[in-house]
């Protein structure tokens, strides 16, 4: 390469050089002068990544030893079907009666649902043996029908089932207790017009038209033999009743729904008409509320918990009486059902 070759290379060079310089100086300029888009960093965060607000325990109760909470806003009543046994004297003469019916309605304010749970007269739990004043220290594991024996009053006996039945669900609240003697079953009956039902079991004996199987609408009288009676009919026992019980009750509770569409202060009338004959802690707006439930809420059944029966002297009169041990797994996955219950942690 010869020296003229050379300085041309080199001039070659530096004018690359030069232009790369220059083209530095004037990109420096611009950024300078064009101020960067301000980017929201959350834009480019996952929503999934987010943290939702921790739901809110709104209760707690404990069944088998463990813990469960449940969310929603609830309101529970106890309803009682008594038997005759019993008086209404006040004070030291007073003999509270058996509770052969016991029926837990439930009602979700925040799903707007309603479900109910009949319990067996005859389940096996803890007892307080109430005074006729009303205190009671001391308590027994009796059947659950026997809490309406205590008490000076049928308001304390009313008390002394629903506190039973509370500690028999691990600390369950209960807002209220409506009982009726069994004996009103027709004015029930007569509100509706009627229910019809295909007759599980024979009650010829007492009425030649109430042959099983067939499908009736039943009299206010013939609801009395179909939803009390016991003994003399099928194999006697309480669960049977029970089963009758509950075909009446979801159909009884069809037609009332239908009576609740022509008029809604059905129910407050019924109320009203019965307010003589019963004994409840249950006032007009809450009636009213269960009424709007029932109305435009979803029914989610009448449950039942599974279990075991047999023969015990609990009561210790030194006579064989039915026990009823409810299966555990059953009481927890029903109470979920209704509760939405969620183990605690």
């Amino acid at each position: 390469m010869n020296r003229n070759e050379k300085l041309k290379l080199a001039g070659l060079l530096v004018g690359m050089l030069v232009l790369m310089v220059g083209f530095w100086f004037i990109l420096q300029r611009f950024e300078e002068k064009v101020p960067l888009a301000e980017v929201d960093k959350q834009e480019f965060l996952p929503n999934e990544f987010e943290e939702e607000p921790e739901e809110k325990a709104l209760g707690t109760i404990k069944l088998n030893g463990k813990k469960y909470e449940y969310f929603h806003e609830f309101e529970t009543y106890l309803f009682m079907g008594t038997d005759a046994t019993g008086n209404e004297v006040e004070g030291d003469e007073y003999q509270g009666s058996m509770a052969d019916f016991l029926l837990l309605a439930v009602f979700d304010k925040t799903e707007n649902t309603y479900g109910f749970i009949q319990l067996n007269r005859d389940t096996m739990t803890e007892i307080t043996l109430m005074l006729q004043d009303g205190s009671g220290m001391a308590s027994a594991e009796l059947q659950l029908c026997t809490a309406h024996w205590y008490g000076g009053t049928s308001e304390q006996s009313c008390e002394n089932t629903v506190e039973a039945v509370s500690k028999m669900l691990g600390g369950l609240p209960i807002d209220g207790y409506y009982a009726l003697n069994m004996e009103k079953i027709p004015l029930l009956n007569n509100a509706v017009g009627g229910v019809e039902v295909t007759l599980e079991e024979d009650f010829s004996h007492v009425d030649a038209t109430m042959k099983k199987g067939k499908a009736l609408t039943l009299t206010d009288e013939q609801a009395y033999y179909y939803i009390h009676d016991r003994y003399g009919v099928g194999d006697e026992e309480n669960t049977s009743r029970m089963k009758r019980q509950k075909q009446y009750m979801k159909n009884f509770l069809q037609k009332a729904q239908g009576q609740m569409q022509e008029d809604v202060a059905f129910v407050n009338k019924v109320y009203m008409k019965l307010q003589e004959e019963a004994v409840t802690d249950i006032g007009g707006k809450q009636i009213s509320r269960m009424t709007k439930v029932m109305s435009e809420g979803t029914g989610i059944g009448i449950h039942q918990f599974a279990g075991k029966t047999k023969l015990g002297q609990a009561l210790g009169d030194g006579l064989d009486h039915v026990e009823f041990y409810p299966d555990k797994d059953s009481v927890v996955e029903i109470m979920t059902k209704l509760y939405g219950l969620k183990e605690k942690e």
